[in-house]
């Protein structure tokens, strides 16, 4: 049976990087790789995909993510996972077993100090499209409308791995960022979520005044990330730093 082995896996991820200038057109690289393929082929590419990003969902990389970014989401860690494929093998293994060294990552460094709204698309530390590569090619391959989260479930050989199994912190705490990811602390010295100064409300007609110290509003576009205490910001790509 026709297979994609890990490390051939990696090649494709990597050979895409080094010929194609852009995400979308590294994807688009490598869906057309794999509809070449057979079934099974295409099937293993995903099941490698899927494992290397449960491999990288750490609350520790979540909270990388967070500081780079200035607030993450759920789909903003996703496609900050699968950017950190890009890198390669070698970083990629590196950096999930330390993810505070992604502060020596040269396209890490070059965003600091910068306001976020001024990153340019391919800048953003995040590979959105990589995600849909063996789905669109699996599509081409069986038809519209196939589903393949289903069936690399049914091909997988190995069950998926565990992940968000480290200590869960408060990404908010300027000493638990600056003990846990002290490079990165001070790479992007700003907490990302730093309290809002309070803003007055108007008084409502007809009704009573909002008391001081009662509760703030909630601010549209925030998103509550599972198993965090509260509210947190999305992807904030107009912040200023």
């Amino acid at each position: 049976m026709p297979a994609v082995d890990v490390g051939e896996f990696w090649g494709l991820i990597e050979r895409a990087v080094r010929q194609e200038p852009g995400r979308a057109h590294r994807a688009g690289w490598l869906q057309e790789q794999l509809a070449a393929r057979e079934v099974e082929e295409i099937l293993d590419f995903e099941a490698h995909l899927d494992d290397a990003s449960d491999r990288a969902m750490s609350w520790l990389m979540w909270g990388a993510a967070y500081r780079i970014f200035g607030g993450c989401s759920d789909d903003g860690f996703c496609y900050f996972r699968t950017w950190l494929m890009s890198l390669g093998r070698e970083s990629f293994e590196r950096l999930v077993d330390d993810p505070d060294a992604l502060a020596a990552v040269p396209q890490v460094r070059g965003l600091a100090g910068r306001a976020r709204g001024g990153w340019l698309a391919d800048e953003w530390p995040e590979w959105e499209e990589l995600n849909y590569a063996a789905s669109e090619a699996f599509e081409g391959v069986r038809g519209h409308g196939a589903n393949i989260y289903r069936a690399v479930e049914e091909h997988r050989r190995e069950p998926r791995l565990q992940t968000l199994q480290d200590e869960h912190w408060n990404f908010d705490d300027p000493a638990e960022m600056a003990r846990r990811l002290p490079a990165l602390a001070r790479l992007f010295p700003q907490l990302p979520t730093e309290p809002l100064p309070p803003v007055p409300l108007p008084p409502v007609s007809g009704g009573p005044e909002r008391e001081p110290g009662g509760p703030t509003p909630e601010i549209p576009g925030q998103l509550a990330i599972p198993g965090l205490p509260g509210p947190v910001h999305g992807d904030r790509r107009d912040d200023t730093v």
